[in-house]
């Protein structure tokens, strides 16, 4: 919980910074790379977090990064210097998210049995983005076979559950009575 409390606190401060000087966008297409190098096993990662490199990350991360813009660089310097390599891929999953709220966009996954057809899923974001108040849904589709039937929508931890296994669970608490669950 800690480390995503840290990572959406840079994200919120890089946000804020960014905001102020117009670079939103710009800073989340750097962001894209910065969460490729961050997120995967890497030697930069293990280098950063070796102790006998101490003296050595600014130069490395400044020099990794120097055509990205300031204030990214800043931040990642930070981040660096409080042992929080980890947190990075969370403080870029945050700044999307601060991002698609600013424009309206809802991001989010269906889970169904099989693969949706590119209309069912724009039926399905298109029915969906005014029930959780966005202008538009953007979803990516997961296959999810305990769903049974139907589908489960999932944007930012709000769930609509049409699924079949949800149905059946609905039955099984009305008619089951309390003392045999």
């Amino acid at each position: 919980m800690k480390n995503s409390r840290n990572a959406r606190r840079y994200a919120e401060a890089l946000y804020d910074v960014a905001k102020e000087h117009e670079h939103e966008d710009q800073i989340e297409r750097e962001l894209l790379t910065v969460r490729q190098v961050f997120s995967a096993p890497s030697e930069l990662v293990d280098f950063l977090q070796d102790p006998k490199q101490w003296m050595n990350r600014a130069r490395i991360i400044k020099s990794t990064f120097m055509t990205f813009s300031s204030e990214l660089v800043k931040l990642l310097l930070i981040m660096v210097e409080d042992h929080a390599e980890q947190d990075v891929p969370g403080m870029v999953d945050h700044y999307t998210y601060l991002i698609n709220e600013k424009r309206g966009v809802g991001v989010g996954k269906v889970y169904s049995v099989t693969h949706l057809t590119p209309h069912q899923l724009e039926d399905i974001e298109a029915h969906f983005a005014e029930r959780f108040g966005y202008k538009r849904l953007a979803l990516q589709n997961e296959i999810d076979e305990r769903v049974i039937g139907g589908f489960k929508v999932v944007i930012n931890n709000r769930v609509y559950d049409a699924s079949l296994k949800a149905k059946l669970e609905d039955v099984r608490r009305k008619f089951v009575p309390l003392y045999k669950r």
